[in-house]
């Protein structure tokens, strides 16, 4: 007897437990079925057929729901509607917002509900930039709480032309991993001639802000590599211009400057790793360096995973043109190069996050709602459908392994578990700025003039006493400041 009372206190006591906090995942709030829900998406890029057979399987769980899904195509235009609609308590009840604007516009977003999806659920579901970018402190509550839901995280990455590292360096074929070696392929790839532009092949469209697609990119990648402290702990000030690191060598040395002095060497002539001019690629031109990499006369350039489509768009028109051009199977896409060797540095390696997230407006009257949509749009069977679609890379934890055996685009799968990214407030006015620093380093002004420049201009725009909540400065106040919105 004294056996079986004991046993049916064990069950007693398992079964409190199950229904009790220690329970990893807390139970879904039921969405009712009967009341009638009008709800408004506003995405860019993606076409109905990626997204509106989701809303259809979504509705025929909840009929009594109504998704209208409207695609934009304009980023620019996309994002002043969306942050006017916002300000005025109108606009759409979901959305996709660029990663590094969700701090700034966290006042405006609907937090998820945390019965619905909790912070520590969402970091194991997805990767860490995303919990970087999107578990945020709740201005009304400081409490943490979901703001975003990423159907991709898409990262900074290297192509190249095969061809010419075949014919130049063949022990390896396929770019240097780290920036050191990297520049001596540079010396080997470059063709120089008597040309206005100097090259008949260019080792890398890299240094200039004005003919290369991704610039500030690439400089806000080498500002995270070097480990660029941006602001103050209270994001009242820029301190990158002041911050000193002692190096391997044993001096002082600031990590914004030698990131900048890296990015614009490529386009000073005194400098061994010199490949890119004015020449090489219009300012005006839409597709800029894409047409010269594409036409064969630059052997490596920077890009998103959207890239590779681009650059088959920018092929065949050349041909049609009758224009020589590169061949197609000889783009290749490598990881983004390091300071240090990856197989052998204790340091992770790092590139650069610039992507979407879906979110929920605060003035949406539907707001449990269309984070209920969210989350099924966002689960793994649904994310499978979405990436064969878009080919988009995962934000899910559980689907790098399989997205990166991709020939194409498996390189992005990979390099999501080592992407950083930053918040930033003004887009616009940070591309200005960085735009001009880099400009007046290739009009001979020295880097770390130019650098405190940006500084003061950055310290300038920000708001007293400071952008951020406490809890989450603490996180980001190692980072560098962030680029403008996700161009296609």
């Amino acid at each position: 007897m004294k056996s079986r009372k004991f046993i049916a206190t064990i069950l007693l006591v398992a079964t409190i437990s199950v229904f009790s906090g220690g329970c990893v995942r807390k139970e879904k709030p039921q969405i009712k079925k009967t009341t009638k829900v009008e709800l408004v998406y506003y995405k860019l890029f993606d076409d109905e057929d990626s997204i509106v057979p989701l809303i259809q399987q979504y509705r025929s769980k909840y009929p009594n729901v109504n998704i209208k899904y409207r695609k934009f195509v304009d980023p620019i235009e996309y994002e002043n509607l969306i942050l006017n609609q916002l300000a005025e308590g109108e606009g759409p009840d979901i959305f996709s917002m660029p990663n590094h604007w969700f701090l700034r516009n966290i006042k405006k977003l609907s937090p998820m509900p945390v019965k619905i999806m909790s912070p520590k659920q969402f970091e194991q579901t997805f990767v860490d930039v995303a919990s970087n970018d999107l578990l945020l402190d709740d201005p009304f509550d400081s409490e943490r709480k979901v703001f975003g839901l990423p159907l991709s995280v898409d990262t900074l990455a290297l192509y190249y032309n095969k061809a010419f590292f075949e014919d130049k360096i063949p022990a390896r074929g396929r770019p240097a991993t780290t920036w050191e070696v990297l520049n001596d392929d540079i010396s080997k790839l470059n063709k120089t001639d008597n040309s206005f532009e100097r090259f008949e092949v260019a080792g890398i469209a890299m240094g200039r802000s004005d003919n290369i697609s991704r610039a500030l990119d690439m400089l806000y990648t080498l500002m995270l590599q070097y480990k660029a402290r941006f602001y103050n702990e209270n994001v009242s000030q820029a301190t990158f211009a002041s911050q000193q690191e002692l190096s391997d060598v044993g001096t002082f040395s600031n990590p914004a400057s030698s990131a900048l002095r890296l990015y614009t060497s490529y386009a000073l002539p005194a400098n061994k790793n010199y490949s890119w001019n004015a020449y090489l690629a219009s300012s005006n031109s839409k597709t800029k360096e894409l047409e010269t990499f594409a036409s064969g006369k630059v052997a490596m350039i920077f890009g998103y995973s959207y890239l590779y489509e681009q650059l088959k768009a920018v092929l065949k028109d050349l041909k049609d043109k009758s224009a020589k051009t590169m061949d197609l199977k000889n783009i290749k896409i490598s990881a983004m190069p390091q300071l240090k060797d990856p197989s052998v540095a204790k340091e992770k390696r790092v590139t650069y996050a610039n992507y979407y997230a879906e979110t929920v407006a605060r003035a949406s009257k539907h707001s449990a709602e269309a984070w209920d949509f969210l989350l099924f749009l966002s689960s793994k069977e649904n994310m499978k459908f979405y990436n064969e679609k878009t080919h988009r890379p995962t934000s899910r934890r559980d689907m790098i392994e399989d997205q990166k055996k991709d020939p194409i685009y498996g390189v992005f799968a990979e390099q999501n578990g080592f992407a950083e990214s930053f918040p930033i407030y003004d887009a616009q006015r940070y591309n200005e700025i960085f735009t001009k620093m880099i400009d007046s380093v290739l009009a001979t002004t020295p880097v770390e003039a130019a650098v405190k420049v940006a500084e003061e201009s950055i310290s300038a725009m920000l708001p007293k006493p400071g952008l951020l909540p406490l809890k989450t400065q603490k996180k980001t106040q190692q980072q560098p400041a962030g680029t403008g919105g996700v161009k296609r």
